[in-house]
């Protein structure tokens, strides 16, 4: 017989940030919503829906970290994270590319890999990732996961990776939960991870912890802004991000026939698209989870494995740069009401309570 665990946990929903007594903090644009390099806490996710090797540089001037997914060639990959970007790879691409005494990479620059894989619970993740760090050091930057264990970040932080990818089954496009029944919810999920990061910390044995990426779930800003308070240095997004219009999935209009070229394309007031001021109308996109059919198809050429993912038809809501701005504001609001100057300020100083039922239903309109 396993064991139950009869202890409550939390999703993003049943969650609210309070508002802390007093602050000092007048105007909102005293605070500042950016990481060390000047970024946004934000990851695209890395899905072929998102973001491909024509959109990369668009996310990044909006301040967004993009990854390349694994549906772009590995040459291009390889390219991006010896150019010190981020690359998504499989975990037997990552041992062959970074693993490997014999054809060590030459690059001034640090490395930016992720070991993109479903269950960031295998050993062989924590081998490889100790491996490439004794040959590269310092040099490569590691991200890993999917993990829905606190005790989990233990063993990554063990392991030298740099950023740890939280969770499993919580993803717009993932079917994992309801099909296998493995799931933590993400808010007790992201607050217990932070608090074994805290304990580590403060043992003073530790000069380096992994940070916490917090993924899937994401349904608007509140849901990241909550991410945030509860602990994530980062949040990634799929769903949110591809419903974006510069996103990497093919654009549709009302007949179904592909926008070819977005340049003057506006959202009005009454929520159509137009372009150069001629009405193209609504416009709609698909988008999957790379466990799904279309994903195991995208990546392999064809279905490999049960699906663990599924598709399904997004409206196309805002610009990225309109969606971008209305972020930083809306950060930077959160911000102020707990009297967090910056991020990190951010995710110590916030306070969070549990939702009643009642309580969810008047807010959540």
């Amino acid at each position: 017989m396993g064991r139950f665990l009869q202890e409550t946990k939390y999703s993003y929903n049943d969650v609210s940030i309070i508002p802390c007594v007093n602050t000092d903090i007048e105007h909102r644009r005293d605070c500042v919503p950016l990481d060390e390099n000047g970024m946004l806490p934000l990851f695209t996710a890395p899905m072929d829906t998102v973001v491909n090797d024509d959109n990369y540089e668009k996310f990044e001037s909006e301040l967004i970290y993009p990854i390349l997914p694994r549906t772009v060639s590995l040459e291009k990959r390889i390219i991006r994270s010896t150019s010190g970007y981020w690359a998504a790879y499989s975990l037997n691409e990552f041992e062959m590319v970074f693993c490997s005494h014999d054809d060590m990479l030459e690059t001034n620059n640090k490395m930016f890999a992720l070991i993109d894989t479903a269950n960031g619970h295998m050993q062989k993740i924590l081998d490889l990732a100790k491996k490439s760090r004794s040959i590269y050091g310092d040099k490569i930057v590691i991200m890993a996961g999917n993990v829905a264990n606190p005790q989990t970040y233990y063993e990554y932080a063990k392991a030298g990776i740099d950023y740890i990818r939280l969770s499993i089954g919580t993803g717009g496009g993932c079917l994992t939960t309801p099909l296998t029944g493995i799931h933590y919810p993400i808010a007790s999920l992201i607050y217990e991870t932070d608090c074994v990061r805290k304990n580590m910390e403060q043992s003073g044995e530790w000069t380096k912890t992994p940070k916490i990426v917090a993924d899937g779930g994401i349904r608007d800003f509140g849901d990241i802004m909550k991410a945030l308070a509860l602990g994530a240095d980062y949040v990634m997004c799929g769903s949110l991000f591809a419903s974006m219009l510069e996103s990497a999935a093919p654009k549709f209009d009302w007949d179904e026939e592909v926008i070819e070229s977005y340049d003057g394309m506006k959202r009005g007031e009454d929520g159509f698209w137009y372009q150069d001021g001629e009405l193209i109308g609504e416009l709609s996109l698909y988008f999957y989870g790379m466990a799904s059919r279309e994903g195991q198809i995208a990546l392999n050429g064809s279905k490999t494995r049960t699906s663990e993912g599924l598709k399904k038809k997004l409206e196309v809501k805002y610009t990225m740069h309109g969606w971008v701005d209305n972020f930083i504001g809306l950060l930077r609001s959160s911000m102020s009401y707990v009297d967090a100057h910056n991020l990190r300020e951010f995710r110590e100083k916030a306070v969070l309570v549990v939702d009643s039922e009642n309580t969810r239903n008047s807010v959540n309109k």
